[in-house]
């Protein structure tokens, strides 16, 4: 009993406890908790939380989990319709945490960007010299018999036996005898061997011997390196035939290429930097000097030349460089990340930060953009200067908007309610991977964030349609469709959960695509299934850019297939082989863009 009685005066104390505090310190309460932020913000009328997923809206489940259709973390849902603006999303500082969301102002700068540049280095044919037989004859001997030698000007390099030359030494000496009564002649008869190129030494030696020399040697009229011999002892030669090519190599020409979409920022007498494997940690400098004005046809390329001098030797010709040049507009322009901007193939789609609001508040704007520069985009409309726009948690906020049916990367047209159910009446435009190149790299967040293995799991995906590809080049359709039978199967392998954040929301958008175009493939004929693949191409080969999938791959292009549309592949040979043709046109197309990771 004694015990019992005792428990029942500590409740009542502790209780008693209780009140008092409450009473002393009620007006302070403890700092809200994420989870009561949640049950807060977004519970329904029954007050239940009401979890959905970022990529399938129409999933409502009342505790967390995963989506049952792509297995992504479900998200609590928010209506966001508190801003004045119809389009705002209104966020808590916790949920601008949990998103991880930042934002960089739009600067107005000078433009600038290092453009790199593949190159080789190249004899600089200005400082080459050719030593050629300036008679009929044969070549008694080769003092200079190895391509690499260095030669000093004036170094003998073969000896001739011409009758034509024995002639002219004979007049030479009969002229000797008469030439204080007859001057012009004999100076006529010297000359004749002077301009023949033989050494005035050889002259003298002819005329103070008095004898008619059988051969006479041919001397280097310059100093510098034997580039290419064309001739070999006792060969017969004939006036103006060549017989060596000797080369300065103090200055040498080092050629680049410069992809088409830079051609406008290369101009004559910029400064290029270079370097090379042969030598790390040295950097070479030099000047553009010539601007080839054809572009290779095969790689679409122009040829830049720059100058540069070689004293000490280093850049030896045929060497493999790596050029650098700054290329830089003379205006100042407005400014943005390039992980700002959501590219939909029609529209780009940056989400600003309005200012002076109680809450963080953000709103999707679409906006005008110029050139890519670097790791920036430079602004024509849609934006000032100072305005703050997202640059990390951008599908996070679009995804929100995508749920709210506000407008965003994928709702053109907020209010239709479209949204509510996926991807209904919102049909992705076909993005050309040519046209795209410079901005899908953009939404992907840095290499090292996806993972190997992923990657590794896509090439698999890539070597079926590689060999689909090959099916349609020998206009097999029955391997066609079994190619793209194994591509579904490897494509459905692929595990999403390997990705987080953004990138699995873009994979998402490819994952939906990518499915689609390989099903219309399968057991069609083959001018349905061609049609497929020239839906299918181009997103692949956005996958290949997106994700950076490790290899050396080719994006081609054919003008004449798709009704005269044109029509992308990919494939792992630069050498042209149409898939849209077969047999028919076999090397119809051409390489756009060489993709290496």
């Amino acid at each position: 009993m004694n015990t019992k009685y005792s428990y029942l005066l500590m409740a009542i104390f502790g209780l008693a406890g209780v009140v008092i505090g409450a009473w002393l310190f009620g007006g302070e309460s403890e700092p809200q908790s994420l989870d009561e932020h949640i049950a807060e913000v977004h519970t329904n009328e029954a007050g239940e939380i009401v979890y959905t997923c970022s990529m399938h809206p129409q999933i409502r489940q009342n505790e967390p989990g995963n989506c049952p259709i792509c297995g992504m973390d479900l998200i609590p849902a928010d209506d966001n319709n508190v801003s004045e603006n119809p389009n705002s999303l209104v966020l808590s500082e916790a949920a601008v945490g949990l998103a991880e969301i930042e934002t960089t102002p739009v600067i107005s700068a000078i433009a600038s960007e290092e453009i790199r540049l593949p190159g080789k280095v190249s004899i600089n044919w200005n400082n080459s010299s050719s030593v050629t037989s300036h008679l009929k004859g044969r070549i008694i001997d080769l003092y200079v018999d190895f391509e690499g030698d260095f030669v000093e000007k004036g170094q003998r390099m073969a000896s001739i036996y011409s009758p034509e030359l024995m002639a002219a030494q004979q007049e030479l000496l009969e002229t000797a005898k008469v030439k204080n009564q007859n001057p012009t002649l004999y100076n006529a008869a010297r000359r004749k061997l002077e301009l023949w190129e033989l050494p005035i030494s050889t002259i003298d030696e002819i005329e103070e011997s008095k004898q008619v020399m059988e051969s006479v040697d041919i001397v280097s009229p310059v100093s510098g390196y034997v580039e290419s011999i064309f001739v070999d002892r006792e060969q017969h030669v004939i006036a103006g035939s060549l017989m060596y090519q000797i080369v300065d190599l103090t200055s040498v020409w080092v050629l680049f290429d410069v992809f088409e979409q830079d051609i406008a920022k290369i101009s004559n007498g910029q400064n290029i930097e270079f370097t090379t494997a042969s030598y790390p940690g040295r950097t070479f400098t030099g000047m553009v000097d010539y601007i080839n004005p054809m572009v290779d046809n095969a790689r679409r390329t122009v040829e830049i030349r720059v100058q540069a001098e070689n004293p000490s030797l280093q850049l030896k010709p045929n060497m493999l460089v790596e050029g650098v040049i700054t290329a830089s507009n003379k205006e100042k322009q407005l400014l943005i990340p390039r992980s700002a901007v959501m590219w939909t193939g029609t529209r780009s789609i940056v989400f600003v930060e309005e200012p002076n609001t109680e809450e963080p508040t953000f709103t999707a704007r679409e906006v005008v953009l110029g050139e890519r520069v670097g790791n920036q985009f430079i602004v024509l409309e849609g934006l000032g200067e100072g305005e703050r726009v997202v640059t990390n948690g951008t599908f996070k906020l679009d995804s929100a908007a995508q749920l709210a049916d506000k407008l965003s990367m994928m709702n053109r047209t907020p209010g239709s309610g479209a949204n509510r159910s996926g991807h209904e009446g919102h049909a992705m435009p076909e993005n050309t991977p040519s046209t795209t190149q410079d901005h899908s790299d953009h939404q992907t967040q840095h290499a090292s964030t996806i993972p190997e293995e992923f990657k590794n799991q896509l090439k698999d995906v890539v070597s079926h349609y590689l060999s689909m590809k090959d099916a349609f080049v020998e206009s097999n359709s029955n391997q066609a469709s079994a190619s793209a039978t194994e591509m579904l199967n490897s494509l459905s392998e692929v595990d999403m959960a390997l990705l987080k954040g953004d990138t699995h929301l873009e994979w998402m958008r490819f994952l939906s695509e990518l499915t689609t175009h390989i099903k219309e493939i399968s057991g069609n004929p083959i001018d349905k299934q061609r049609a497929a693949f020239s839906k299918l191409s181009p997103k692949l080969i956005e996958v290949v850019k997106h994700f950076e999938i490790n290899g050396v791959f080719y994006q081609q292009f054919c003008p004449m297939s798709n009704d005269g549309e044109g029509a992308y592949w990919l494939s792992e040979q630069e050498e042209i082989a149409n898939p849209y043709f077969g047999s028919q046109m076999h090397n119809c197309g051409e390489t756009i863009t060489k993709i290496e990771f």
